[in-house]
């Protein structure tokens, strides 16, 4: 047992979630020297696919942090003891007058450790007037508690180290920033000043509370939302009151109660009924209530048949659209802002009343700027001017096409004739389907399930281009296809996942379009 350990602001974190999770982490030697900040990650090293960085920071970073610190000095994040003082002493020679006085001065990732034994990695110290300044990073419009906690936690560490400290605060994207384009990024990160609710962080209380959890023996467990936080507990299977046993008590998901609502479910739970498998169907007055249990007590599909004439009436030839889109913090294409909605792929299935089926796709890339213009146009020569566009959860669709409308004069009419036409599946299957499978959620990915359940859900990517994370979301695999210097093929590969997870989307609206028109059978066969 270590009794005076370094301690950094990530044991922090898992100290104020939970201590059973902060005291196996670190008995177990699960501790390392500290790692970088997620939100600064982007700025040492390339985000991979998979991670929130890539989703939502975009290829930028170092970009935008380069605009408001041009002569910041780099340290990157240490992995070893070696590595630490290694970049402890880059820092002390980065702290010297004569770099300090340069105008746009700062260090990016400086790292201290205190008298009592914490370690700090702060995002950036820069100068001010009368002393350092400190900031966090968080490519995010707002910041959160554990944001202050850790502000806190690199303010008393750089105190004790002797550095005066001017001002402390968070560094957050402002949304009314336009990217000019050129890299241009001055004015992307707005200052928050943190000074204020520094008072209600006892650090140095905290610091000594948790070398008295280690000292002590293991607290016990305390199950609850913080076990899913983030990306959840790394112990969470190890936990008493979360092991397989404990969650043979649970109700099966398929069946539970909440599928038809809190408050009925708290009513039959007092009724004494564990899950739906014992309720009449008759005693719900919602028909779709009534459709689902009856799904779940014969444990198969429930189709009310008026809905085949219903999808028989839609006009050929019938388009199955998806579309894809993302909001980068850090703007990749002049004239867009922070966290701006933007399409970058859209899959059409195109069925002729014969049944031969074509499927057209547009993707973005790297080297044609703003896709929006691009992916209006070749949208509607697919589109056409007649026939059925099927769609799920169509108001995503259709609110799409109206930026796109408003975007471009020229197109704007064209653009809006296709509104009219959009057939939403998600509220015909609602009122005339359910499926065990989807256990209670209406979700594209809960759809699926039920009518394509040989289908993989989530994007195939390879593991090289992966960086071994499980099932990337389409936006990072896009945003990781715009890293500059990437290589042709490993583009080609992830380009190539997403245009299959877009053909797997619209197979998924083809079949459930079957088995709304009472094709099930064919839909099995597809």
């Amino acid at each position: 047992m270590v009794f005076n350990p370094l301690l950094t602001h990530d044991d922090l974190r898992r100290w104020r979630i939970c201590s059973r999770r902060f005291w196996l982490y670190r008995t177990r030697g699960l501790g390392a020297p500290q790692a970088a900040n997620p939100d600064l990650a982007g700025v040492v090293q390339d985000s991979q696919p998979g991670t929130q960085s890539a989703v939502v920071h975009g290829p930028g970073l170092d970009a935008a942090l380069h605009a408001s610190y041009p002569l910041a000095d780099r340290i990157a994040a240490p992995n070893t003891p070696s590595q630490w003082v290694q970049a402890m002493r880059h820092t002390l020679t980065c702290l010297e007058p004569e770099h300090m006085l340069a105008e746009g001065w700062a260090i990016l990732g400086a790292c201290l450790t205190s008298e009592d034994r914490a370690q700090a990695r702060i995002d950036v110290l820069t100068c001010g007037t009368r002393g350092l300044c400190l900031y966090k990073v968080r490519y995010a419009t707002v910041g959160e508690d554990a944001d202050v906690d850790d502000v806190a936690f690199w303010t008393h560490v750089a105190a004790l180290c002797g550095l005066r400290i001017q001002s402390v605060g968070l560094l957050l994207v402002d949304t009314d920033f336009i990217y000019p384009g050129h890299a241009c990024y001055a004015g992307l990160l707005r200052e928050v000043d943190l000074a204020p609710v520094l008072g209600s962080r006892p650090v140095a209380a905290w610091l000594a509370a948790m070398r008295d959890c280690l000292r002590g023996s293991e607290p016990p467990a305390s199950p609850g939302t913080h076990c899913t936080q983030g990306l959840g507990c790394e112990f969470v299977d190890s936990c008493q009151a979360c092991t397989p046993a404990a969650q043979l008590l649970r109700p099966d998901p398929q069946a539970s109660l909440e599928i038809v609502g809190r408050e009925l479910a708290a009513e039959l739970r007092q009724a004494g009924h564990v899950d739906l498998r014992s309720v009449a169907p008759s005693s719900f007055e919602n028909a779709r209530h009534r459709r689902a249990v009856r799904a779940i007590q014969q444990a198969a599909p429930v189709l009310e048949p008026e809905v085949a004439a219903l999808m028989q009436a839609l006009a050929y030839p019938r388009h199955a659209l998806r579309m894809d889109t993302i909001g980068f913090a850090v703007p990749v294409w002049a004239g867009t802002r922070p966290y701006q909605v933007l399409p970058f792929q859209w899959t059409c299935d195109v069925q002729s009343a014969d049944g031969q089926r074509l499927c057209h796709s547009f993707l973005a890339d790297a080297k044609g700027g703003d896709p929006r213009r691009a992916f209006a146009t070749t949208l509607l020569q697919v589109l056409g001017d007649c026939g059925a566009v099927l769609a799920y959860n169509a108001g995503f669709e259709r609110n799409r096409i109206r930026e796109l409308a408003l975007q471009f004069d020229d197109l704007a009419l064209a653009l809006e004739a296709v509104l009219p036409r959009i057939v939403d599946l998600f509220q015909i299957a609602r009122a005339h389907y359910y499926h065990p499978a989807m256990a209670g959620s209406w979700s594209f990915k809960s759809i699926s399930r039920a009518v394509a359940p040989d289908m993989a859900s989530g994007i195939e990517c390879s593991s090289d281009d992966g960086g071994g994370h499980a099932a990337p979301s389409p936006q990072a695999i896009f945003a990781h296809s715009l890293q500059r210097g990437l290589a042709h093929d490993s583009c080609q590969q992830l380009r190539s996942a997403l245009q299959a997870h877009g053909q797997r989307q619209t197979e998924v609206l083809h079949r459930l379009a079957l088995v709304l028109e009472g094709k099930a059978a064919e839909a099995e066969d597809v």
